[in-house]
């Protein structure tokens, strides 16, 4: 069976490669949709690889409407090739070859910004207002161009290996303008589309910064504000007001942000940021001026490629995943990455995408594999995740580590024991989860984990902020992580 991914709807197999697709060579498969097949090629005279995306002639064929359809593809391929912007996807030549249309563009080697959000990995809010910002920059050109993306969402965002964001399929942006009713749910991904769409009137720049918000929502919480299938998306998009970013669990968002993605969502255009700069201005003005990025950190570029590799969108080239580090430390042996590996995945359910962090770093300091397990159990899990984990080690491999025995209360009557849990602490959850995103905007997704090591062994609030100001290393102003600690209410 060939493997799927929600923007690629049709399997990756398929028949033989043509030989060139117009002036350009074909060199392999790249993804397959339900608006065609996209390949790698090189253009022959001057050696430029390319990525060439083609549309089904099935999708055209329907008299008037096949008319209508290659017009505006042409229209609107010819407006792509207009934006020049560093986060567009390069559109070089729009063609036709024995009734096939195809568009050239820039070849980008990446990985899709679905590889974290699809994989329910996170980023820090640095790097979440780097998405943004670049985002929000290519779409103000865009506009300008008067071209609409009409299709914003994770996979269509290519995040290359310098941080650096890539809008594309701007080649067919606005194909629904003709009149192709029937074919609105593939040009449009449900949960992200604006009301507007759905109730089928005249639309305009306004669904792409609808799109934004949506996309805001996902990266500041971890989920989606409208979620289930089409039909059950598009009820929401149309009648349902989320909740508050700032009010799920684990959120990033704050008041000033939760106004921005409300702003954004708003159900009518005229009640949403009048462009995609003034998005990004609020954007800019909700947040502390030192968690502002304009390009991705480099531990969120390696949380991206430890997330496990599979079909990416069809235009996106496959980064390769990294490997566990070796050990370093002294008398440490030396880890089979496939252990490792395993290990990994093994906890990945409970910590996501900072598990190869957290194993790497305990192997480090374990002389064996049973030693690893027990490590990463006491240190890297609260005791009531601990018994879930080390079932699962003894069963995939074969290591039996007993948990550790819940502490003694204390045997006097009345007194009572606190013990050193997440949620047992003199520290409440919320407030661990507040410091822990605080945290985050200095040294990355890693700051959850040193969050509960920290909360588990403290049995004061001064001592858990002490605790995270040393985890948070030399590099990091210790009196300003405090301080803004400290304002945590």
């Amino acid at each position: 069976m060939s493997a799927r991914h929600p923007d690629l709807e049709l399997p990756l197999d398929g028949p033989a490669l043509p030989p060139r697709i117009g002036k350009y060579l074909v060199t392999q498969r790249i993804g397959s949709g339900a608006m065609g097949v996209v390949y790698k090629g090189v253009d022959p005279h001057i050696q430029r690889p390319v990525a060439i995306k083609t549309i089904r002639p099935a999708l055209l064929a329907g008299g008037a409407g096949s008319l209508d359809a290659v017009r505006h593809f042409r229209q609107e391929a010819q407006a792509a090739g207009r934006l020049n912007h560093p986060n567009i996807v390069a559109v070089y030549e729009y063609g036709e070859q024995d009734g096939q249309l195809f568009i050239a563009m820039e070849c980008v080697e990446g990985r899709s910004l679905y590889a974290i959000t699809g994989a329910g990995a996170r980023l820090a809010l640095p790097d979440v207002m780097a998405v943004m910002m670049q985002l929000l920059d290519a779409l103000q050109v865009a506009h300008e161009e008067r071209v609409w993306h009409n299709d914003i969402k994770p996979g269509n965002l290519l995040v290359t290996r310098d941080g650096r964001l890539k809008v594309t399929d701007f080649g067919i942006a606005r194909l629904d303008a003709c009149d192709l009713s029937q074919r609105g749910a593939v040009l449009g991904s449900p949960g992200y589309m604006a009301p507007e769409r759905y109730r089928g009137e005249l639309a305009d720049h306004r669904v792409d910064l609808f799109a934004c918000g949506v996309l805001l929502h996902e990266l500041l919480t971890g989920s989606a504000p409208f979620a289930g299938n089409a039909k059950e998306a598009m009820a929401q998009v149309l009648q349902h007001e989320p909740p508050p970013a700032s009010t799920h669990a684990g959120s990033l968002s704050t008041p000033a942000l939760d106004a921005v993605v409300a702003r954004a969502l708003a159900k009518r255009p005229g009640d949403r940021f009048p462009n995609a700069m003034a998005m990004r201005q609020a954007l800019l003005d909700a947040v502390p001026a030192d968690a502002v990025r304009h390009v991705l950190s480099p531990a969120a570029l390696m949380t991206m490629r430890r997330v496990p590799t599979g079909p990416q969108p069809s235009w996106a080239g496959s980064a390769a995943s990294v490997p566990p580090a070796p050990p370093s430390s002294v008398g440490a042996p030396t880890w089979d990455a496939g252990v490792l590996s395993q290990v990994e995945a093994l906890l990945r359910p409970q910590l996501g995408a900072v598990s190869g962090a957290v194993v790497r770093d305990a192997s480090r300091r374990s002389a064996s594999l049973s030693a690893l397990v027990a490590r990463i159990a006491n240190e890297a899990l609260p005791r009531s995740e601990r018994a879930a984990f080390l079932a699962r080690a003894a069963q995939a491999v074969g290591v039996a580590v007993a948990p550790e025995p819940a502490p003694r209360r204390a045997a006097a009557a009345g007194a009572t024991s606190v013990l050193p849990v997440l949620g047992q602490t003199p520290m409440q959850p919320a407030l661990v989860d507040k410091a822990a995103r605080v945290l985050a905007g200095h040294i990355g997704p890693i700051a959850m984990v040193h969050a509960r090591r920290a909360a588990a062994a403290a049995t004061s609030r001064e001592q858990f902020y002490c605790t995270l100001a040393d985890r948070a290393g030399p590099e990091v102003d210790r009196k300003r992580l405090l301080a803004q600690l400290w304002r945590l209410v």
